[in-house]
């Protein structure tokens, strides 16, 4: 996202929802929040395919996590057993695209950095009166997957149906994927149809490497899940009627953790293929300096070392890790003052 965009965005986009992020009204996903951890269930019967609509309800759903201080994990399932994301609406794109003249690299990069150009509040609402709409359905979409990246919540796939096509490029961006054993699959047929990735391509790359992430293409079938855990595209299989069950547990545990710290470490990991290594060095610097300042790092530390005076000096990590792995050995998510913590 350029700076111009971002500052737009930014300008526009950091409006409370009433209720938080769990009381969205969204068409093609259903939300609940327990305690930290959000759930989305997408449910665009019968087929969820990835339209426009969904598309534009988790740009909205990326949005108010961002500024929802009470969301510290989102885990994404499929709403009806056998289904999550299966693959972009083939036949819309045909109905809008047939027909349309065949256009040049250079007009396509230039219709798109017109579009950019001309984001922000009033420009955006003209955009999409125009013919130009798809293509801002495209750069929004894309800004989405940009701020997943970089959300201060952990984001968690519980797949247990297809996940394919834009599908499983808007999955890559996520910080987990966690599969059934049964009903799951993950595939990118574009290459098929003479399509091109529109959003994940190098996000899968860096996943899988470039020639896996080819060879998932020119096969144009969906894999199993344990050839996509082979290939480092989903984190764990489980048992299929164990998924929601163990994604949420999963979920409670990552959402103890800060959100801005979070924030922090993802930034750091994702930007890796992007920035050079002194910058990168650098980024690590100054989130370090400020955890060292922030009072809730200062808390927990004592904490730590306050439970190390119950042995013999050997790490807590080693000797207590329950506490630190649950998230309760001290509340994270809280501005903690005073010189010890409760």
């Amino acid at each position: 996202m350029d700076r111009a965009t971002q500052s737009s965005r930014e300008q526009t986009d950091r409006r409370p929802v009433d209720g938080g992020a769990a009381g969205l009204e969204l068409s093609t996903l259903r939300l609940e929040q327990s305690g930290r951890v959000l759930t989305a269930r997408v449910d665009d019967p019968p087929f969820n395919y990835l339209t426009t609509t969904m598309q534009r309800d988790f740009i909205r759903l990326v949005e108010a996590v961002e500024h929802d201080d009470s969301v510290g994990a989102v885990v994404v399932t499929g709403a009806r057993p056998g289904r999550f994301i299966t693959h972009a609406d083939i036949a819309r794109i045909s109905e809008h695209s047939d027909g349309v003249p065949e256009i040049s690299h250079a007009v396509a990069q230039n219709l798109f950095r017109s579009v950019r150009a001309m984001t922000g509040w009033a420009g955006e609402r003209l955009i999409a009166r125009s013919s130009l709409s798809g293509l801002l359905s495209i750069t929004q979409f894309h800004d989405m997957a940009l701020r997943l990246m970089y959300s201060p919540a952990v984001w968690i796939a519980a797949v247990n149906g297809p996940c394919g096509g834009g599908g499983l490029e808007m999955s890559v961006f996520f910080d987990l994927r966690v599969s059934a054993d049964r009903d799951a699959g993950f595939g990118l047929p574009e290459l098929s149809l003479g399509l091109n990735t529109a959003l994940g391509g190098q996000r899968l790359a860096q996943l899988v490497g470039p020639s896996r992430a080819l060879e998932m293409m020119l096969e144009a079938r969906f894999y199993s899940p344990q050839e996509a855990l082979e290939l480092g595209l989903v984190n764990r299989v489980v048992p299929a009627e164990d998924l929601l069950d163990t994604v949420q547990r999963m979920a409670e545990r990552y959402a103890s953790r800060p959100r801005k710290v979070v924030a922090r470490q993802k930034r750091i990991f994702n930007d890796a293929q992007s920035i050079s290594a002194r910058a990168s060095l650098n980024q690590e610097a100054t989130a370090a300096l400020m955890n060292f300042t922030s009072p809730t790092t200062q808390a927990a530390m004592r904490r730590w070392v306050q439970m190390q005076e119950g042995t013999d000096g050997d790490s807590v990590f080693l000797t207590q890790p329950e506490p630190w792995i649950e998230g309760t050995a001290l509340d994270m998510n809280v501005t903690v003052r005073g010189p010890e913590p409760s």
